[in-house]
């Protein structure tokens, strides 16, 4: 859409801004120029704040290992119950007589 805005309006115009002056310059210049200049302020924008999330994704994830580490290793110290049927000593049948 900005590229064919610039396409069709290619006029010159005169441009005064913080001292810069110039005479003659086209309008599509400027649409593209201020369009990429947007376009980096957003990167900038966006690069800074994904810096600090991904700093604090990186500190929860050592935390989370640690905390993983740590219940690990409290498991392991735990005496483990022992399983039903496991330890009972098998049940002895009555011989039988031979007659069913």
């Amino acid at each position: 859409m900005i590229a064919i805005f610039a396409v069709q309006n290619t006029q010159a115009v005169d441009i005064k801004f913080l001292g810069y002056q110039s005479e003659g310059t086209a309008v599509s210049v400027l649409v593209l120029i201020s369009a990429a200049l947007g376009a980096m302020a957003m990167l900038l924008l966006g690069i800074s704040r994904e810096i600090p999330l991904r700093w604090r994704h990186r500190t929860v994830s050592q935390q989370l290992r640690h905390a993983q580490a740590r219940v690990a290793e409290l498991e392991a110290a735990q005496p483990k119950p022992p399983t039903p049927g496991a330890s009972a000593q098998p049940t002895a049948t009555p011989p039988t007589d031979g007659a069913h």
